[in-house]
């Protein structure tokens, strides 16, 4: 996953909200959202190559995501497979209990990494790489996390994203809140679709860009909201895929193709 944006208690009715592109080579296989864990019920994406996920929700009200990092470190293909990580941890009660377990992680197992897992209470950011391991409490308000620094302004992708997000109103109902945030992940920069400095990524020279796009809201009382489009946010429809989190509905627990 390569855009994560995160609105932490800035809705009366949502305390997070997590709207996300995924950019990946068009070669590497995923599936849409399953059930990735039974206890607790662990909702996500699963990449096909080596296993882990990029964005997994519990029924717990957990979420977790990581992107890559750039700059803290070379790609070292031998390491260990950094969406395993998120699938992990990502069955923890808390953000809390996802901290002390990420702690005591060997980061030097895995290629640089920003790592997020929140609650509807609290909210963490780790950065990992050759400069180690740093996690801190994320304060509330809009973040946004690419592939450097969360909050990152330095880059032009980072500074676009935060602008854009910034300007959208999200105290609406949740019908409009989703086609809104779609919207904003469906944004291209000025000039040509593959520019970098847009959301929603197009490299089709390099067989490289979103690949799929997910919205979802954890309310005060009852469980998340998981919203999923396939291929480019630009040209996506996103599905209402909250079934997966009902255990009794065990016949249609995944997106249907």
């Amino acid at each position: 996953m390569c855009t994560l944006l995160i609105w932490k208690h800035q809705h009366p009715e949502y305390p997070i909200i997590v709207a996300a592109n995924r950019d990946e080579f068009e070669g590497r296989p995923s599936t849409d959202p399953l059930r990735l864990c039974e206890h607790p019920l662990v909702v996500g994406g699963r990449d096909e190559v080596a296993g882990g996920t990029w964005l997994a929700v519990s029924e717990l009200g957990v979420i977790v995501a990581l992107t890559n990092r750039r700059g803290a470190g070379r790609h070292d293909p031998a390491k260990r497979s950094r969406g395993q990580l998120v699938l992990e941890l990502s069955g923890l009660a808390s953000a809390a209990r996802i901290e002390e377990r990420l702690r005591l992680v060997d980061t030097a197992e895995y290629n640089p990494f920003v790592f997020v897992a929140l609650d509807r209470d609290r909210g963490i950011a780790a950065h990992a790489g050759d400069d180690g391991l740093r996690v801190a409490s994320m304060p509330d308000g809009l973040h946004v996390v690419t592939n450097w620094e969360m909050d990152d302004d330095r880059h032009p992708k980072s500074r676009r994203t935060a602008q854009l997000a910034s300007s959208v109103d999200i105290a609406v109902g949740e019908p409009e809140l989703i086609d809104r945030l779609h919207r904003l992940l469906g944004d291209h920069a000025p000039g040509e679709r593959g520019d970098d400095g847009g959301v929603c990524v197009h490299r089709p020279q390099e067989r490289y860009g979103t690949r799929s796009s997910a919205i979802v809201t954890l309310a005060k009382g009852g469980p998340a909201r998981f919203y999923y489009g396939r291929g480019h946010a630009c040209e996506n429809r996103m599905q209402d895929v909250s079934a997966l989190f009902q255990r009794e509905d065990t016949s249609r627990a995944r997106v249907e193709r």
